[in-house]
């Protein structure tokens, strides 16, 4: 691994949002996709719930250019506990009982990994 750069990672973590607007929607094939909303095009998918959280931080890292040699030191983005759970339980329910129309949420900066 390369040494960073701690005038970079501040630059970096100095862009972050503090909370990101998401919509989330069950795809067809079983898995999720993502728009978040706060970064003007910017889009990701996902099989599962776990990836999901795991790649809505990587688009959110991409988007603003940040080199993966960083993401280890940048802030993570959660939902709320009450909404983690909820997505965590699509991946229980029957396709008749998901949600029709993709689900809007906040996601915010945490220190989970």
């Amino acid at each position: 691994m390369s040494s960073i750069d701690f005038t970079k990672l501040v630059h970096h973590q100095s862009q972050l949002p503090h909370s990101i607007k998401v919509k989330i929607g069950k795809s067809k094939d079983g898995g999720f996709w993502v728009e978040i909303l706060s970064l003007i095009g910017c889009f990701t998918q996902a099989e599962n719930v776990e990836e999901l959280f795991v790649m809505v931080n990587d688009a959110v890292y991409t988007y603003f250019d940040i080199s993966t040699e960083y993401f280890p030191f940048l802030p993570r983005y959660f939902p709320s506990e009450k909404l983690k759970k909820q997505i965590q339980n699509w991946n229980k329910c029957v396709p008749a009982k998901l949600p029709q129309q993709p689900v809007t949420m906040l996601f915010t900066q945490g220190v989970s990994r």
